[in-house]
């Protein structure tokens, strides 16, 4: 096997990291906060912007290629992504992508060590090192989220800059962002993209009514996170069955069309699931959600393209270090998006819990070194 291709697909893995563990940022951001947007609407955007990037691979000399199984990736892909955006925008960003990068992880071995039979020097040590990947994300995922949880149990809120607010106070401040959200022109298009880190409250405390039971939005979020890693994480295994040119590089066409186009089936599927309730086009119509497109145009598109960097890495990460530690590298974003939740949103300040945090990271590096390890370079054709 070829040493360059082991270093390339690590490299892949890294550039994978940097886009998975930024994409969420704008998504976190005030102009998201302010409309509250639709999950399905956000990942219409990142589809959109998957699509658009995609055929940049052209200028890298890539020939233009499809084959059918892009559009089973994008069957896993979209719902998962949708998944994860409700989970990101009910649960927070860090325990729920905790639990995403987590579920992938095992979900991605899985297919790699059991199903492809992909080689490894030591079966024992590698799944040690799984374990020890999951444990370390589990451990990222909940100090990054501790002193929010501590302070809700207390009946206060954390802002992002440490501060707290008792319940009155978060009811009043959610009443305004009401009654912003029923008034969405007001919001100026010019401030589309500012994600500081004053935000707004996102609307948690709120249940939800599915078939006549009423379910905390948190818990949805977290179960939606949970669905993300393991639905959504099998987005690649397709690629495992395309053949000829249609791998790596040449897989990034044929997935961005897949995603684009199971975003307009299941857009076409709530359209007439209204329809059906509500017996008028019109209506069914009307009561689709907006995509808000003065305010979130620039979020989307920069959230999307984040997210296609991260994709086109993690494929080319796939292709070299097989399913299995490919993509189970890439989910070290949890580390870039951690950095940000704790330096950039302020979201953890007590020194002890910031190492705790960087002991856990610590901990999840050494798996994924450890994976990289014990696995063999893929074989040409095997992945």
């Amino acid at each position: 096997s070829d040493p360059s291709s082991y270093i390339l697909g690590w490299f892949a893995a890294f550039i994978g990291t940097i886009g998975f563990g930024s994409f969420a940022v704008p998504i976190k951001g005030d102009a998201a906060n302010s409309v509250d947007i639709d999950p399905l609407v956000m990942q219409s955007y990142k589809s959109l912007m998957c699509f658009l990037t995609s055929w940049l691979v052209v200028l890298l000399g890539q020939e233009v290629t499809f084959t059918w199984w892009g559009l089973v990736s994008g069957l896993f892909w979209v719902p998962g992504g949708a998944f994860n955006i409700f989970a990101i925008r009910n649960a927070g960003l860090a325990i729920s992508q905790g639990i995403v990068a987590s579920s992938i992880v095992m979900v991605s071995f899985i297919w790699g060590n059991l199903i492809f039979r992909e080689p490894v020097k030591n079966q024992i040590i590698a799944y040690g090192a799984v374990w020890l990947i999951m444990a370390g994300l589990y451990g990222m995922s909940y100090y990054s989220t501790a002193e929010s949880l501590a302070a809700e149990s207390a009946g206060i809120t954390m802002t992002s800059h440490g501060e707290e607010k008792n319940e009155e106070e978060e009811g009043l401040m959610r009443k305004k962002s009401d009654d912003s959200f029923e008034n969405d022109s007001s919001a100026p298009p010019s401030e589309s993209l500012e994600i500081t880190t004053q935000q707004h409250p996102i609307r948690r405390g709120r249940s939800i009514l599915i078939c006549g039971r009423t379910y905390s939005r948190r818990n949805l979020g977290l179960f939606s996170a949970l669905m993300c890693g393991t639905w959504g994480g099998s987005c690649l295994v397709p690629m495992h069955y395309s053949s000829g040119d249609t791998n790596g590089l040449g897989y990034v066409i044929s997935f961005s069309i897949g995603a684009i186009a199971v975003t307009i089936l299941l857009w076409i599927l709530r359209f007439g699931y209204q329809l059906f309730k509500l017996k008028s086009p019109k209506e069914a119509y009307e009561v689709l959600p907006s995509f808000h497109f003065r305010v979130m145009w620039l979020p989307g598109a920069t959230a999307g393209s984040l997210w296609s960097l991260g994709n086109v890495g993690s494929i080319v990460a796939v292709e070299h270090l097989g399913q299995g530690v490919g993509y189970s590298a890439s989910q070290g974003a949890l580390l870039i998006s951690g950095i940000w939740g704790i330096f950039y949103f302020k979201e953890v300040s007590k020194p002890v819990i910031i190492g705790k945090w960087f002991l856990s990271a610590f901990v999840t590096i050494t798996g994924i070194l450890l994976l990289g390890y014990e696995s063999s370079p893929a074989e040409p054709g095997r992945r």
